[in-house]
């Protein structure tokens, strides 16, 4: 727990001092949501579909954004060999790097959610309280896959373009359940009523985080 601790501690402390993960993420949500408005009929606007369906691609496209960015630091002049060499666990660093990504794009969340209520003339009501289990558990499902690909496609030089290519589809399950948890809660829904859907988004995160754990420290280190 204190080498857990360290690594997110350091994240965050960079983070503080430059922003330069969450501003991106939320510039990135920003764009998309402004593209979807845009895109969308006029007379769509007021759905709640359509706005829990902007919200979660503004939320994929921004995590992937700051997935790219999860081992940068590290990956700069050989610094990961350092910690993979220091008694620091890969599956360690492994959830510190995970945490730090789900702070980020939770923080974005909170925005793209402002965003999306204003472009798409929701009401600021309770149906935003609802809708927070469901992002939060979309948040760290992701950031759990984005993590454990970035550190695998981050040893070739298409990595960036690899990513996507690879989080979306094994993404798409818990997309779908998302979206559909997202539209009961802008609805009014009760959490009861949204259940089945997030069981899903729930196993999902449990598939996500394992698999990361078991098998960051064989992808990590095979520069």
């Amino acid at each position: 727990m204190s080498a857990f601790a360290a690594v997110l501690r350091k994240d965050l402390r960079l983070e503080l001092r430059g922003g330069n993960s969450t501003i991106a993420l939320l510039a990135m949500s920003m764009l998309v949501l402004v593209v979807l408005v845009f895109a969308l009929d006029a007379a769509r606007l007021r759905s709640f579909d359509s706005a829990a369906g902007a919200l979660w691609i503004a939320m994929i496209f921004s995590g992937v954004v700051g997935a790219t960015r999860a081992l940068s630091a590290e990956r700069e002049n050989g610094a990961i060999h350092g910690l993979l060499l220091s008694p620091l666990e890969a599956p360690s660093l492994y959830a510190a790097k995970t945490a730090a990504a789900f702070i980020f794009m939770a923080v974005a969340e909170a925005g793209a959610v402002v965003m999306m209520v204003l472009f798409f003339n929701l009401e600021f009501d309770a149906s935003l309280v609802r809708l927070i289990p469901v992002l939060m558990l979309g948040a760290l499902g992701f950031s759990a896959l984005a993590t454990l690909l970035s550190a695998a496609t981050g040893h070739t030089r298409a990595g960036d373009m690899l990513l996507p290519i690879l989080a979306v589809p094994m993404f798409v399950p818990a997309l779908i359940a998302g979206v559909k948890a997202s539209t009961a809660a802008l609805a009014g829904a009760p959490l009861a009523s949204m259940g089945e859907w997030l069981r899903i988004m729930v196993a999902f995160d449990v598939l996500f985080i394992t698999a990361g754990y078991l098998l960051f420290e064989h992808v990590v280190g095979d520069d």
